[in-house]
């Protein structure tokens, strides 16, 4: 299975790639993934701004968008087409660890021991989702919208 970041970086690489510049407005960027290169429909290539924004691959300005990586640089296998999978969402404790993974280079099965550990020491207080956060906070990763998302999803448990 191909990695997901790869294949994220080079959807959001394309439409700038296709149109030669290093800026686009958001609607054309919308526009080359669904209608230019017919890869999505527009709702979908919205859900790819959106992700490649919160993956820190997109830079907003505005109603402009930039990379926030060099474009040139990015060698798109020929042929190449999303997987579909962009879309599936995945869990909080999924992204946590994508995130941790992502900004620290350990693997996954270091990180899930990590979080393991956590859990551990706090003598399983807590959901294993709020250790996995822990473990990024301390690993400097910046899970505020995902810290959010947890204390919404811990409120409407408790309310219930």
């Amino acid at each position: 299975m191909g990695s997901s970041k790869s294949d994220l970086t080079y959807t959001v690489s394309m439409p700038f790639l296709r149109k030669g510049k290093e800026t686009l407005k958001e609607s054309e960027f919308v526009l080359a993934l669904s209608i230019d290169l017919n890869w999505f429909t527009p709702d979908q290539a919205k859900i790819v701004l959106a992700e490649a924004e919160k993956s820190g691959l997109l830079k907003r300005n505005g109603e402009m968008v930039s990379a926030s990586f060099d474009i040139s640089g990015v060698n798109i296998p020929s042929g190449f087409k999303p997987q579909q999978g962009i879309f599936e969402k995945k869990t909080l404790f999924e992204r946590i660890i994508e995130r941790i993974t992502s900004g620290t280079g350990m693997d996954k099965r270091k990180a899930i021991a990590l979080i393991n550990k956590k859990q551990e020491e706090l003598a399983k207080m807590v959901v294993i989702e709020v250790s996995a956060i822990l473990v990024a906070i301390e690993h400097g990763i910046l899970v505020d919208d995902l810290i959010e998302e947890e204390y919404a999803a811990l409120a409407t448990l408790s309310s219930s």
